[in-house]
């Protein structure tokens, strides 16, 4: 029997600032912490091994995680 998700706390999430930097990898709970705590921006991107290229994170379904600014 084969498993189709993601387990959450596998570590398979990368992300980069725009500068080039690179980090990781984080579970995706890692990763949404780092978005509601404002770490990481719209501006910088995400990646997994099922992605052919990085992702935008103000692009990304991610993006409900952003720190909301009034």
């Amino acid at each position: 029997m084969s498993e189709a998700t993601v387990n959450t706390e596998e570590k398979v999430w990368y992300y980069a600032k725009p500068d080039g930097s690179k980090f990781g990898p984080y579970t995706e709970n890692e990763l949404i912490k780092l978005l509601r705590n404002g770490i990481l921006t719209g501006d910088d991107f995400i990646w997994m091994t099922e992605f052919e290229g990085w992702m935008n994170i103000g692009n990304s379904i991610y993006s409900f995680y952003l720190e909301k600014t009034l």
